[in-house]
């Protein structure tokens, strides 16, 4: 025969089956199994049931709902549970009020089902908070606040935490996927347990149907016996009592089966539900490369961010501060339409400013120059200067002592090059157009030196240790001027070039290797100086050798022109328009013609003289004639004394 239990036996049976389905197919088992829990519930003694198909109103001017006595103190652990598709909680008037209190206050905007088994997550699932001051107040306290919750003068969200405060907006890969693999575990783990128990209670639930049944089979044999019921009217009622005792025991086992199974089904939906989550989770490049949308955004008139404490004392120890990690940062004031802000203005003070794009080595062992620095304006001023305010206004009072502005770079360039249809590929790289120089670089200084110097530490001082290997310094331009002049024009101070190997030269070169190719055609040197010195810079600084070769070389002196060998053994010179050639022996060879006056006061000889003309004065010699008085010869050949002496040369 069927009994009723039979029918539940087969609602339990199908809703354990559906524990795996979509959760459409959950809820319709649901449904089936809401009716039986309702008959249990009713033949249950389980507290007062009031229903009513319209509405039900509780009205006083104080309610108090829960586990409580009369005098509205709990009594003990209690639950207090609202299940509706909808639930309003209002305080009315002006000064209405809902006050919630808990050690923990939990808010999660999720679908609980029917039973309160399920947390689905629903597209449109949210939190929404609306007034006109909002007060978020974190306090560190043991046992009591003491700090009372901040009131606003006005509308606003005030957020506060004594310690930590994080807004966070991220979307990530590895975390992610670590905490739904940990979550999968965990649920997957539960899934077993709860099955384990689920099952064991339906065999506990299906023995209680078969000794229900094996009784209710019995009772019904006598009670279709009129004659058999009377003689077994005692049995009967043992029966009765039987399956009275059965019953109670048999209904709570079936909600918590119920109740277990429901579970059961919750988290088999959301163990699959995370597993396509899993399977959706970018990793690698296709999440490192690609964006995640997940953004946070600050907007206000005006954005203040402050290191101060609870005082408002401004923080200044060791870990105070403002920090920002982020592979890009715009700052920018521009209008919507791109333009500059007129009269925008970027401010940046502190005593210590450090702008680096130095790449350091994950162990932190070296760091090396990497990416770079681009400042774009149309006026840039680096300086050192200290200020004054005068008159409410701050003039330039001087250089800043031990003020010091240092560039170093393998490479420096200072360009007033104009950019013609430049254009660039992916990489930087230069692919078209042309840069023309114009502009002027000028340089201000009293001192300016320029050097291919290595340097070592000494004592604790930076010394010079040599000239860079392969060092060099160019200098390149359709006109170079060195100048040392006052501003009248007068030419002052000095110009020194001192090195190994000096050359001064007028070639064109190589345009690659930039080594002499050939002279300049139609080029010029000239050096001119009210004294020149070439060869000497003292007495005792000489040069050894000094070669000039020229196709033409000219030599031209208004007063004076002088070449002296030794100390003045042997001398050139010609002075007054008088030509003159001295030493202890002069030797002249070639072809020689005289075209003036000749005098001769030493001793002439020659091999062989051919003379149109011969007039002695006083005596004619010869192994053959013989004329006139012998006398003795003439004067010696005579001697010519230096005019110019040798002076050292200027100290620079």
């Amino acid at each position: 025969m069927d009994y009723i239990f039979d029918d539940w036996k087969k609602i339990l049976t199908d809703f354990q089956n559906t524990v795996s389905k979509d959760l459409a197919e959950i809820h319709k088992q649901k449904m089936a199994v809401q009716q039986m829990k309702t008959d249990i519930f009713e033949r249950l003694d389980n507290g007062q049931y009031i229903s009513d198909p319209r509405r039900i109103v509780l009205s006083a001017p104080e309610i108090v709902i829960g586990h409580v006595d009369k005098s509205g103190d709990l009594k003990g652990e209690g639950r207090v549970i609202i299940r509706s598709s909808e639930v309003d909680v209002e305080g009315v008037g002006e000064n209405g009020t809902i006050i919630s209190r808990a050690p923990v206050i939990q808010q999660t905007a999720v679908d609980p089902g029917i039973d309160g088994q399920e947390a689905v997550v629903y597209p449109h699932s949210a939190v929404l908070t609306q007034a006109r001051s909002v007060v978020l107040q974190s306090n560190e306290a043991k046992d009591a606040f003491s700090e009372p919750i901040a009131v606003p003068g006005g509308s606003g969200i005030t957020i506060h935490a004594d310690q930590t405060l994080d807004i966070d907006a991220t979307s990530s890969s590895v975390l992610h996927k670590g905490n739904v693999e940990a979550r999968i575990t965990s649920l997957k783990k539960q899934k077993d347990e709860l099955k384990s128990i689920s099952d064991k209670q339906k065999t506990e639930i299906d023995k209680y149907f078969t000794d229900l049944k094996k009784i209710m089979d019995k009772e019904q044999e006598k009670n279709g016996n009129f004659i058999s019921a009377r003689l077994n009217l005692v049995d009967i009622e043992n029966a009765r009592e039987q399956v009275e005792g059965i019953m109670p025991a048999l209904y709570r086992l079936m909600i918590d089966f119920i109740h277990g199974v429901s579970h059961q089904a919750e988290v088999e939906r959301q163990l699959k539900a995370l597993e396509e989550e899993k399977k959706a989770i970018k990793s690698g490049d296709d999440f490192n490369k690609n964006t995640t949308g997940a953004q946070l955004a600050l907007k206000g008139e005006f954005i203040n961010v402050k290191s101060v404490d609870g005082d408002g004392n401004l923080r200044t120890n060791e870990g105070a501060g403002v920090s920002v990690w982020t592979p890009q940062m715009n700052i920018s004031m521009n209008k919507l339409d791109g333009t500059l802000l007129e009269k925008s203005s970027f401010g940046l003070a502190s005593e210590n400013v450090t702008i680096s794009t130095a790449n350091p080595k994950a162990d932190n062992s070296e760091i090396s120059a990497a990416g770079k620095v681009n400042i774009s304006s149309k006026s840039i001023n680096l300086e050192s200067i200290d200020y004054q305010k005068k008159d409410d206004t701050y003039t330039e009072k001087g250089l800043a002592a031990d003020g010091k502005v240092s560039i170093t770079a393998k490479t420096i360039e200072v360009a007033t090059t104009n950019p013609k249809s430049i254009e660039r590929d992916d990489k930087g790289k230069i692919t078209k157009g042309e840069y023309t120089a114009e502009g002027d670089v000028i340089i201000r200084s009293k001192t300016v030196a320029v050097e291919s110097l290595d340097y070592e530490v000494k004592e604790g001082k930076l010394s010079t240790k040599a000239l860079t290997k392969d060092g060099k310094i160019a200098v390149r331009a359709e006109k170079t001027d060195i100048l040392a002049a006052d501003a009248e024009g007068k030419a002052t101070g000095a110009i020194s070039l001192n090195a190994k190997a000096v050359s001064v030269k007028s070639m064109d070169v190589d345009k690659e290797k930039l080594t002499d190719d050939k002279l300049t055609a139609g080029s010029t040197m000239t050096l001119v100086s009210e004294k020149m010195y070439v060869g000497s810079k003292s007495k005792d600084i000489k040069s050894k050798k000094i070669q000039a070769m020229s196709e033409e070389i000219g030599a031209f002196a208004d007063k004076t022109l002088e070449i002296q060998q030794g100390d003045g053994k042997a001398v050139v010179q010609l002075d007054g328009g008088n030509a003159a050639v001295g030493g202890s022996k002069t030797a002249v060879y070639g072809d020689t013609t005289i075209n003036a006056k000749t005098e001769v006061k030493g001793e002439l000889t020659a091999p062989k003289a051919t003379i149109d003309n011969i007039e002695a004065k006083t005596s004619f010699k010869s192994p053959n004639i013989s004329d006139g008085m012998a006398v003795g010869a003439g004067g010696g050949g005579g001697s010519l004394s230096a005019k110019l002496k040798s002076e050292d040369a200027p100290k620079e």
